[in-house]
């Protein structure tokens, strides 16, 4: 076993040997003109890499304003240790230059940063110890070359062909990376203040006992609007809730400022995060010149002495989020945290007890596509290291930067759709906007132009995916179809989607949006600033029956629809929320039920003896709650099935889901929640193929009249030519078991999706 070490590392001396000859003859190639990158796209350290290799940059140490020096050395991705760079282009005109073997590049501000504060750590052979409270190292500056990769550096960017190639070895990169340095700007803080520091300082602290941690911060919710002021209007609260308010309103301030770092929406971190052995989270004090840091009172010289460093470990950050999301939403949606930006990405990278991915390809692009991109067509390559990006031994779509991304998007969609003969793709189609009903032609100068049932990456996703526990018809089909322009040449046709279901109904009154903001129920003041104030009992005014004796059936339907269902302790689990039992769901929404009503019966009991001031306060209450509305054993109900429950249980579970979808109410009287672009006229359909139900919009005057009428062997099947809306869910038709429209009296149709 000796001899065989000392042979590997005979080996592994003689191809570092090998690998310094061929830099230093790289490096000595004679070339003409200035020796500025800047002019030239090919300087002579971007020399054509041969396939699987990469560029390393070895950085040289150096003080705080000494410049960035180094050399580039191409090796074999799995050769020498090397750690990768994971960060924000941020602003491209602000631009500094760093020298590689003499030669000037230009990089922009933000990456320079990073090579600066990362000089002055060395590789270490060990992981920093995630349990010590070493938050801010002082770092040694005297640091022996540190040897990193950074796209903007170790990709010529100048040359396609080799960016497609290396966007093709990118997990590779990462996933071979000793560690991935995740930079997060510079720590310019204020007087008294560290913003990123002070939030990886409470973090830390949270995470020792986040029960405690969440009980303390439930006194934010006791401020009526905590975005708008979260220091006035405190007089409601005794000394010691105000100075508790106080205290935590700092440390949750950091927190909502940590969340909304440049670096947590870049699209690209998902893939290098995900793929890292170890990912650091990091952020550096910025030294001035002269002695003096931006905080002077920290007494911090740039001069001497080295950077304060703030490190949060990546797990560690997903185990804060993941308590914050999964027990506490009403509080992040009151103090308004981006907290989900960190929360999607993890799952995409979720995994089952056997560390087999639990999330496909499709729902990681739509948990990610809230984040940002420089280049649309990167929200689909920038995930391409992702264990479930290859079907049947070969990539879902390849790098492609000449086409459109709505050809790219389109292309996509078509393969899925091909190689699983199912519809789950379409079911993730988000229009931020009513779609076109046109017919239209590929066009390379209309870069978001795609079929309707294509989803469009690059659009603001503000919802979950449809993840309701009972499938609306088989999840496989054969017969699907896709026509016309499926090659995507310039001039042909956008193609259509060809596929077989049922109309179960026409949508006649839709709700207004809801937002998270409307679902905590506090105190009056608070519902006042709500934008949808008493939503619960403005919905039910929609959806309420003519007929009092299905008054609680429908209202049990739409609870059901709010959280896209319940899930029994062996069915699995939903990844859009927290999940309850039907038992359990029933006794929360009860209780959430009767607490709004106390809420409302007060306000009205206010309304109606304090209007001295002329100003009407009643305008934004409604007539009446949801309980009033119900005859008296339905109430009793309620009431039997809300003692002794908390309302917490159903608002964690709806809050995700229903965040910016609408309820519906159709013309036979079914209740639904669906896309924020669902307009009346529209149809519901069960469509083979697809596990959730469709929303689509007609585009001729075919005949869907009367489409609830029983199906007869002699009856025609209809067809309709329509666009995608969105998937949909009425809980009323969703029965386990039942995959076929006709059961319940549904009329059979051909569907053309343009």
């Amino acid at each position: 076993m000796e001899s065989v070490t000392i042979l590997s590392d005979a080996i592994k001396a003689f191809l570092r040997y090998i690998s310094s000859l061929w830099h230093r003859f790289l490096t000595l190639l004679p070339w003409i003109g200035t020796k500025s990158a800047s002019n030239r796209p090919f300087p002579h350290f971007y020399r054509p890499l041969p396939p699987k290799f990469i560029r390393v940059f070895e950085l040289e140490p150096g003080e705080y304003s000494d410049e960035i020096v180094g050399r580039l050395v191409p090796q074999a991705i799995d050769a020498e240790p090397y750690e990768a760079i994971s960060y924000v282009w941020g602003d491209a005109t602000k631009r500094r230059n760093i020298t590689i073997d003499g030669v000037a590049l230009s990089v922009t501000e933000n990456l320079h940063g990073a090579l600066t504060a990362f000089r002055h750590r060395p590789v270490a052979a060990g992981s920093i110890d995630e349990e010590s409270d070493a938050g801010i190292v002082p770092v040694n500056r005297h640091s022996r070359v540190r040897r990193l990769w950074a796209d903007a550096v170790c990709i010529n960017q100048e040359d396609m062909k080799e960016r497609v190639s290396q966007v093709e070895l990118m997990s590779l990169i990462y996933a071979g990376a000793q560690r991935v340095l995740s930079w997060l700007g510079w720590e310019e803080g204020e007087e008294g203040r560290r913003h990123k520091q002070d939030a990886i300082a409470f973090i830390k602290e949270f995470m020792e006992d986040p029960q405690v941690g969440i009980n303390e911060a439930r006194v934010l919710l006791l401020h009526h609007d905590f975005n708008a002021d979260p220091t006035e209007d405190l007089a409601h609260l005794s000394e010691d809730d105000r100075r508790r308010f106080r205290e935590q309103a700092r440390k949750w301030d950091t927190v909502k400022r940590f969340f909304e770092v440049e670096y947590f929406h870049r699209a690209w971190i998902v893939q290098e995060l995900g793929l890292a052995r170890e990912a650091l989270l990091t952020t550096a004090l910025k030294p001035v010149h002269k002695g003096k840091s931006v905080n002077e009172s920290n007494g911090i010289d740039n001069e001497g002495q080295g950077l304060e460093i703030s490190i949060l470990k990546w797990p560690l950050m997903g185990r804060f989020v993941e308590v914050l999301d999964y027990s506490s939403a009403s509080l992040v949606t009151h103090l308004g945290l981006v907290s989900w930006v960190v929360h999607h990405i993890l799952l995409v990278w979720s995994t089952d007890e056997n560390g087999v991915p639990d999330c496909d390809f499709l729902t990681g692009l739509h948990w990610t596509r809230i984040l940002r991109v420089t280049d649309p067509r990167d929200r689909i390559f920038s995930l391409l290291g992702h264990p479930r990006a290859v079907l049947n031994g070969e990539l879902v779509i390849h790098p492609d930067y000449t086409r459109t991304r709505g050809v790219i998007y389109t292309r996509l969609a078509i393969n899925m759709i091909r190689k699983t003969k199912n519809l789950y793709v379409v079911s993730l189609v988000d229009h931020e906007d009513d779609p076109s009903v046109e017919e239209c032609e590929w066009d390379p100068e209309q870069d978001a132009r795609m079929p309707s049932w294509v989803p469009d990456w690059h659009s603001i996703n503000r919802t979950t995916p449809v993840d309701y526990p009972i499938a609306a018809a088989a999840t496989e089909d054969d017969s699907i179809e896709i026509e016309g322009g499926v090659d995507c040449e310039d001039g042909t046709s956008l193609p259509h989607l060809l596929v077989r279901g049922w109309v179960i109904d026409k949508i006649t009154a839709v709700s207004r949006r809801m937002e998270t903001t409307d679902f905590p129920i506090t105190h009056l003041a608070r519902e006042r600033t709500k934008q949808n104030p008493f939503w619960l009992d403005r919905v039910w005014e929609l959806v309420r029956p003519a007929k009092q004796e299905d008054a609680l059936a429908v209202l049990e339907s739409l609870s059901l629809a709010l959280p896209l269902g319940t899930r029994e302790k062996n069915d699995p689990v939903s990844t859009v929320g927290s999940n309850q039992t039907l038992e359990e769901h029933q006794k929360s929404f009860a209780t959430y039920v009767l607490e709004y009503h106390e809420l409302l019966r007060g306000a009205l009991a206010e309304a109606g003896c304090d209007n001295t001031d002329g100003v009407d306060k009643s305008s934004f209450l409604p007539d009446r709650s949801v309980f009033d509305s119900l005859p008296a054993d339905a109430q009793a109900e309620l009431r039997r099935r809300g003692e002794g429950a908390t309302a917490a249980g159903f608002l964690e579970c709806m809050t995700w889901p229903s965040m910016c979808r609408v309820v519906y109410r159709t013309e036979s009287g079914l209740v639904g929640m669906g896309s924020r672009v669902t307009r009346p006229g529209d149809l519901v359909c069960r469509v083979r193929g697809s596990a959730v139900l469709m929303t689509l919009r007609k585009v001729d005057d075919s005949n869907v009249s009367e489409m609830t009428e029983p199906t007869t062997p002699t009856e025609t099947t209809m067809s309709i030519r329509c666009v995608h809306i969105a998937p949909t869910v009425i809980p009323a038709r969703m029965k386990k078991g039942n995959v076929d429209g006709a059961e319940f009296g549904e009329k059979a149709c051909d569907l053309r999706i343009m």
